[in-house]
């Protein structure tokens, strides 16, 4: 039976760095998409080179902010992919999206270029987080970007943060309710950690960030609204884990 492949592309560029983010991300103005095409084409050359005779199950174009690169670009790694590996018919080719009106303004070109699931950074679902978390869209265009998503691809999903600052479990549990009633078959959860080399690492750190903690009544928003560990995904209702999740082998 030939091993399945998971193929992860990473983007390294976003248009503002949020301040709990420690992943490789970084901010430019420009990015030189030809340069970069080539350099990506050139190490999936080289993984086949390493992992010979595998057949790929999955796509994952990760970031950095992914959305933010051509169209053109992901449908020739999509592209390249498939002429170097063997390909599962139903592959599951997912991209990372961050649920501005420009990039939403994309999807119609990405789901041409072969992407087939998108998973939008709403992070949450007031505009006091989402300004505090330091995203740059606003409620009203992250519910807009999740109707395009669904008139676009076959499968889509979204993020929430929990662990806010000033968040209780009533008031997570409130959110996850009106997110469950907007999910497809995918939602993932992220605890707030505060990460070193992040601006709220040194904010924390002089005590401006205050995280929720067990209060007098034994209840911790951390424990009880949420997964133990940050990535985990929600298990909750009927929804379904995303190919990328199911654990296949580098």
């Amino acid at each position: 039976m030939t091993a399945p492949l998971g193929v992860y592309l990473h983007w390294p560029f976003c248009k503002s760095k949020c301040p709990y983010c420690d992943f490789n991300s970084h901010v430019r103005e420009g990015v030189d998409q030809d340069r970069w095409r080539r350099a990506l084409l050139t190490e999936l050359e080289y993984a086949a080179r390493e992992a010979p005779g595998r057949r790929v199950e999955t796509m994952f174009f990760g970031g950095g902010t992914p959305s933010l690169m051509e169209p053109e670009t992901v449908g020739a790694l999509i592209r390249r992919t498939r002429e170097l590996w063997d390909t599962a018919a139903n592959v599951e080719i997912t991209l990372e999206a961050n649920p501005t009106s420009v990039e939403a303004g994309r999807f119609a070109a990405l789901a041409e270029a072969g992407v087939n699931r998108v998973s939008l950074g709403l992070q949450a679902l007031n505009p006091g987080d989402l300004k505090f978390l330091g995203r740059e869209h606003s409620v009203d265009e992250a519910l807009e970007a999740l109707a395009i998503a669904r008139k676009n691809f076959a499968r889509h999903s979204f993020d929430l943060i929990y662990a806010r600052p000033g968040q209780t479990p009533e008031t997570w549990a409130e959110e996850l309710e009106r997110a469950l009633a907007l999910a497809g078959e995918h939602l993932s959860l992220y605890q707030l950690t505060i990460e070193r080399g992040t601006k709220f690492f040194a904010e924390h750190a002089r005590g401006a960030i205050a995280l929720p903690v067990r209060g007098s009544g034994g209840r911790d928003v951390r424990a009880d609204a949420g997964p133990p560990r940050p990535g985990r995904t929600a298990g909750l209702r009927d929804l379904q884990p995303c190919a990328a999740g199911r654990g296949l082998p580098p």
